[in-house]
């Protein structure tokens, strides 16, 4: 465990909606809050009897998995089939699933395209399915998007998950510089999630939806020290059940932070995530 500063938070009195916000212009700083209480991940799934319990149970899962991904700048086609096999046989189980995934995945930190770190509390995904069907939109435009909301509109489809799975790349030592803070979502008030637009990173300045969180000491958070590039962090963006249509959110809540542990020499993080949507089908 370590006592950490997450950046990002709303404060618990806030009320009312949250006005759009451009990624691509400089964001007003939140209020800071004490630091937060950011538990060892691994010692709590050490406890767990399989590897999808501890996922349905907490929203995320740290699995080991070499990839055969070795140059990163070209990932091949057999790195969308690895993903797929950890899903059905790691995560879901015994599920009848149809599993949708883009191209490629989104590299971060030093030598890429986003040498940012998302450092700031949010959720990827957002709270519906509806709005889920106008993220895809955003990006792919009008006919994916009637095209997913038709697939998931259809009496064979019980529910929706998008997982995002988050590993190290191009690194020769254990992550500790920048590592991913997780919120377990059954953690969560679910008054203390507030929805959020952002334009800047759809294309041509299109809204997408998100969520960000309200402060609360009884939020847990965990973190997996010191991940490996034989590691991948599986944590849920969102779910969305028909049968359960007012069931707690499964946004798994996420940032990047300053682990006060790591020495001051440590290798700099280069990391990458690839965020799947699987279509959850009845038996």
């Amino acid at each position: 465990m370590v006592q950490a500063q997450l950046n990002g938070f709303l404060p618990r009195d806030f009320s009312g909606t949250l006005p759009t916000i451009d990624v691509r212009k400089p964001a007003q700083p939140r209020p800071p809050f004490p630091p937060v209480e950011v538990e060892d991940g691994r010692r709590l799934q050490d406890s767990a009897a399989h590897e999808a319990e501890f996922f349905a149970a907490n929203g995320f899962v740290l699995l080991k998995h070499e990839t055969s991904v070795r140059d990163w700048s070209d990932v091949p086609p057999a790195f969308a089939d690895e993903i797929e096999d950890i899903i059905r046989t790691r995560l879901l189980p015994g599920k009848r699933i149809e599993v949708q995934q883009r191209p490629a995945p989104m590299r971060r930190g030093r030598g890429t395209e986003n040498p940012q770190y998302a450092a700031g509390i949010h959720s990827d995904g957002p709270l519906t399915a509806e709005l889920y069907a106008h993220n895809l939109g955003a990006f792919a435009g009008p006919d994916v998007e009637r095209w997913w909301a038709d697939r998931y509109a259809e009496d064979d489809v019980a529910a929706f998950m998008s997982i995002d799975f988050w590993r190290t790349t191009n690194m020769h030592e254990p992550l500790r510089h920048m590592p991913l803070a997780l919120c377990a979502p059954n953690s969560l008030d679910r008054a203390d999630i507030v929805p959020m637009d952002f334009i800047g990173i759809a294309p041509e300045g299109r809204a997408t939806h998100h969520a960000a969180l309200r402060f609360n000491p009884e939020q847990q958070w965990h973190f997996s020290p010191e991940m490996t590039v034989d590691e991948v962090l599986a944590f849920k963006l969102c779910e969305f059940s028909k049968d359960e249509p007012d069931a707690q959110p499964q946004n798994c809540f996420h940032t990047a932070f300053a682990d006060p542990d790591a020495p001051g020499d440590a290798e700099e993080r280069q990391s990458c995530e690839h965020r799947v949507g699987v279509l959850i089908l009845r038996d």
